[in-house]
């Protein structure tokens, strides 16, 4: 049964310049590799993964449309050569989907090349401050465990506010109410227990 959930997923760009769906800079936690994974060409990390790590194209050729997408860019290396070479991937794209980053230079950038492009706005602890002075962001997805009640009212007065990360069914029925979407790490798990 299809449940029409948006998929949230992270993106790097290798040094070859081929972007891959993958979260983590270090190969470590999901490779089991010392090592960046950006410095590696895709016929490496091909060579060396144990299963298949996706190509942003091989990913939306996979999901091509069905669900909505909010795709992070995760490279900080090579600005505005990562950006332009996503864009240029998702200009052929049909589906929905938004960019999200928390990187202001990216965010910049799909203003000034992509205009039409839903560009979210990452917020943690590092960069909350930095928030209120940079709003040309459609949406902000922020870290939980670092707003409050009322800031979170404040930002839902003037934002789309999404937030990030549910663990269990339990936090799910806490936390829905006061946010207009939620990201889930397990959500098999949250979702088989509804």
């Amino acid at each position: 049964m299809m449940k029409n959930y948006l998929i949230e997923v992270d993106i790097r760009m290798l040094i070859d310049g081929t972007v891959v769906v993958f979260h983590d800079q270090d190969m470590e936690r999901l490779l089991h590799m010392d090592g960046d994974i950006e410095k590696l060409s895709y016929e490496e990390l091909t060579y060396i993964a144990k299963y298949q790590i996706p190509t942003l194209e091989e990913m939306l050729e996979f999901i091509d449309g069905k669900v909505p997408l909010i795709i992070e860019l995760k490279s900080r290396k090579k600005h505005s050569v990562f950006e332009t070479k996503v864009a240029e991937i998702l200009d052929n794209y049909k589906g929905l989907y938004a960019i999200q980053t928390f990187h202001a230079k990216t965010i910049k950038w799909f203003n000034k090349n992509r205009p039409n492009v839903i560009v979210g706005y990452l917020v943690n602890k590092k960069n909350l401050k930095k928030m209120p002075f940079f709003k040309k962001y459609d949406f902000i997805n922020i870290n939980m465990d670092i707003v409050n009640d009322e800031k979170l009212k404040f930002l839902r007065a003037n934002y789309l506010v999404l937030g990030y990360t549910i663990h269990s069914k339990e936090e799910l029925s806490v936390k829905q109410k006061y946010y207009d979407n939620l990201i889930c790490d397990n959500l098999l798990e949250i979702d088989a227990s509804r």
